[in-house]
């Protein structure tokens, strides 16, 4: 049994079917398909009922998920666990982030940080989204302080809610929606050259998920990886910028004009993740702990409840091809 074969096995029941597995995993569908007709061979039994579609988990899949999970999941663990506690031993620490959020965040934890451990070299990785769990492992991440992720999350991978912040949008001061100078209704986005943040790496940028979830359809002229090339685009009146608030406290906004979004429920979710195993360490724990701890940044709140831990859900639900 290969443990790439219960990777891709866990891709398909977690993102829902053969197709968006191969983009997770980045394979072929048609090497998915051999990795789980691989593994059905080893045990001897099907996993996935082809015949219905869409397709779903047999009995022995469901059970069989839940040993997959574990096995993954334990040999996960001990890779980044070993490679950051080689890091760790010579105070060597890397975290994820993005340049928002960095910019946010971290000069705080460093001002906290360094005094009680002046040894610590620390390596900001402002990169994406983009494969978080492998990246664990494959960088030695120790802490991340991303965007909220998707459910389920890895198995041991535990999450903290730092802050909610509201989107807002950005406009030329010539735009109609600066010339109305009032909150601008979801609706009025669609039609617009949206420019927005977000690593092409990545999926969708968050603001047309939150559009999506309120039915409306939009996409965007441009998406770029730095917030203060959506403010320069807006600017130049390229077209409509849409950045999270956070980005624009920490943003040269001069030149455009600064809306609200007429929904209050418009928000992005940011939140601290890690592996207990990796903040064990004196000087890792103390990162997590500043970390943690961490004030709201401007243009933030706190959220309601800041603490949980996932939980992961391996039943017989349909899985898209």
């Amino acid at each position: 049994m290969e443990l790439d074969w219960l990777e891709t096995f866990l891709a398909v029941v977690d993102r829902g079917g053969f197709t968006a597995a191969s983009e997770q995993v980045h394979r072929s569908q048609s090497r998915v398909s051999a990795h789980i007709a691989g593994l059905e061979r080893d045990l001897g039994i099907q996993l996935i009922d082809r015949n219905r579609r869409p397709a779903v988990l047999t009995t022995a899949g469901r059970v069989f998920v839940r040993h997959a999970r574990e096995i993954v999941a334990g040999v996960g663990s001990a890779r980044s666990a070993i490679g950051a506690l080689r890091a760790m031993d010579s105070e060597s620490l890397t975290v994820l982030t993005t340049p928002c959020i960095g910019a946010a965040v971290f000069p705080t934890v460093l001002a906290e940080l360094l005094p009680r451990h002046p040894g610590v070299r620390l390596t900001i990785s402002e990169q994406s989204r983009h494969d978080v769990e492998q990246r664990f492992s494959a960088e030695g991440v120790v802490v991340a302080v991303l965007p909220t992720l998707d459910h389920p999350l890895a198995p041991g991978m535990q999450e903290k809610l730092l802050w909610r912040e509201p989107l807002r949008v950005l406009v030329h001061p010539g735009h109609e929606f600066a010339v109305r100078a009032s909150a601008v209704p979801p609706a009025a986005l669609v039609g617009q050259p949206l420019v927005m943040g977000g690593s092409a790496r990545d999926s969708d940028p968050e603001v047309l998920t939150l559009l999506a979830e309120r039915g409306l359809a939009v996409r965007p002229r441009a998406t770029v990886d730095s917030p203060q090339s959506v403010v320069a685009l807006a600017r130049a009146g390229v077209g409509v910028g849409v950045l999270n608030a956070v980005a624009v406290e920490h943003t040269d906004t001069s030149g455009v004009a600064v809306l609200e979004i007429d929904d209050p429920d418009m928000v992005r979710e940011v939140a601290a993740y890690w592996y207990e195993v990796l903040v064990s360490t004196p000087v890792g724990e103390a990162l997590h702990r500043t970390v943690l701890d961490v004030p709201v940044p401007p243009g933030a709140t706190p959220p309601a409840g800041r603490d949980r831990v996932c939980q992961h859900t391996s039943g017989g639900r349909a899985l898209r091809r």
